[in-house]
């Protein structure tokens, strides 16, 4: 299955950014588009997945800590895991940036952000369909550092996956992705219809840094 990016969400851009719906001045606007430009372009999305099997709500070979993953997978016979990444030049692109023009670097971070969530969007609603196919049926995708999946289970999902050979993802002792618009998560497969979570702030992919949360609010009030 290959990793396929498309046009960018503004609207998710704007919502990184910290937009809640006020009026976004042209030259911003400009500004962002230009961006989403500049990051798409620089764009090399990768993708590995593995699929194993699953007893008593665990992935076999690969103990997961937490009740939110046996929930996910309580009804699962298989789990797939999913490791993906925009490539190097992407991560470049922001370090220049972030030394030679902030405003730029803010907003292509938020345009990465976007993108990688793009990429993995399309791998979950490509392999969705591969399933169903099957006869089988795919639970939305969870990430280490969401509810209490822990977010040191990146390294050891990257090492089942062999990510640094296969797609040069890599994870630092303080488990920073490298490159850094990385993602990591995990999907049950079942035989019957799962029921999909409601998106909010313990499924968002920016649980950890969400301004909102921050406030005490949320994106989706």
């Amino acid at each position: 299955m290959e990793a396929r990016l498309t046009q960018l969400n503004y609207n998710e851009i704007l919502m990184y950014l910290g937009y809640r719906g006020q009026e976004c001045p042209a030259e911003l606007e400009e500004q962002i588009h230009r961006c989403m430009d500049e990051v798409t372009k620089a764009s090399d999305p990768r993708l590995v997945y593995r699929r194993l099997p699953v007893q008593d709500g665990q992935v076999t070979g690969l103990p997961l800590e937490g009740e939110d993953m046996r929930s996910l997978l309580v009804s699962c016979h298989e789990a797939v895991l999913l490791a993906a990444t925009l490539g190097p030049r992407v991560e470049q692109l922001l370090m220049r940036r972030e030394i030679t023009d902030m405003a730029d670097a803010v907003i292509m971070d938020a345009c990465a952000s976007t993108a990688i969530e793009n990429v993995c969007d399309h791998f979950e609603f490509d392999l969705r369909e591969q399933l169903e196919q099957e006869g089988l049926y795919l639970t939305d995708r969870f990430s280490p550092g969401y509810g209490d999946l822990p977010l040191d289970t990146q390294g050891r999902l990257c090492e089942a996956l062999n990510t640094t050979r296969r797609i040069g993802l890599t994870v630092t002792p303080n488990y920073i992705m490298i490159p850094r618009k990385s993602v990591t998560a995990i999907l049950g497969i079942a035989d019957r219809p799962q029921k999909l979570r409601k998106r909010g702030c313990e499924v968002c992919s920016m649980f950890l840094h969400c301004p909102y949360r921050k406030d005490g609010g949320s994106c989706h009030e």
